[in-house]
């Protein structure tokens, strides 16, 4: 029967994105389903939110639009039905897309839909789409406009302001933030980049 304990397991009420052809019992995918992707291998995860309903489907758009567009790591642990431990472990391990300010993880949700549309087993394997977050900002951004982008109060930007973590000026009694050098920004603390370590930096020679 759904949703009941069966033996000591629980079976899940629902079938979403992240237990799809998950066999309970720990190790072995469901019949039709050899092929897990990144999105169903949360199920196993230690730290999973097992009381927590699994995360809406993709479809139900509703649902993410009702979304901020700004998420921080508990609330993608409660979209993901995953706990926080295993968010944060991802994003340090760069298999979520984030960005990262001193101890503080942005999330954004364009990315994150991207992301999880990229593991479907209905579509070819290919990598998340690109999103642009800056791109409904002008060429000169202030304060107001990253408090609205990273979610966080006016007190949090300008520390990081005045830390040199965010690229600005100070004209006249504001700050101004131009959109070019903020991009620039986002890519360095992102945890998409290939590490330098990783990077031939060898000058090429013409053959």
């Amino acid at each position: 029967m759904s949703g009941a304990k069966r033996a000591g397991v629980h079976t899940p009420t629902k079938v979403g994105w992240d237990n799809a052809g998950y066999d309970p019992n720990g190790n072995t995918p469901a019949v039709g389903h050899e092929h897990l992707t990144l999105a169903d291998r949360f199920a196993a995860d230690p730290n999973r939110n097992s009381h927590e309903d699994t995360a809406p489907m993709m479809e139900d758009d509703a649902y993410w639009s009702a979304l901020p567009e700004t998420l921080t790591p508990a609330q993608l642990a409660k979209i993901l039905n995953v706990g926080k431990p295993a968010i944060l472990a991802r994003l340090r391990a760069g298999t979520i897309p984030g960005y990262q300010i001193r101890a503080s993880w942005i999330i954004f949700k364009a990315e994150i839909y991207a992301w999880l549309a990229s593991t479907s087993n209905r579509a070819p394997a290919e990598p998340p789409r690109a999103v642009d977050v800056l791109a409904d900002y002008g060429d000169e951004l202030t304060y107001h406009d990253l408090m609205a982008l990273f979610g966080k109060t006016k007190q949090t930007i300008y520390s990081w302001i005045h830390e040199g973590e965010i690229p600005a000026f100070h004209v006249g009694n504001r700050w101004v933030i131009h959109k070019s050098e903020l991009r620039e920004r986002l890519n360095e603390i992102s945890n998409q980049n290939v590490p330098r370590s990783n990077v031939d930096d060898t000058p090429k020679t013409s053959q």
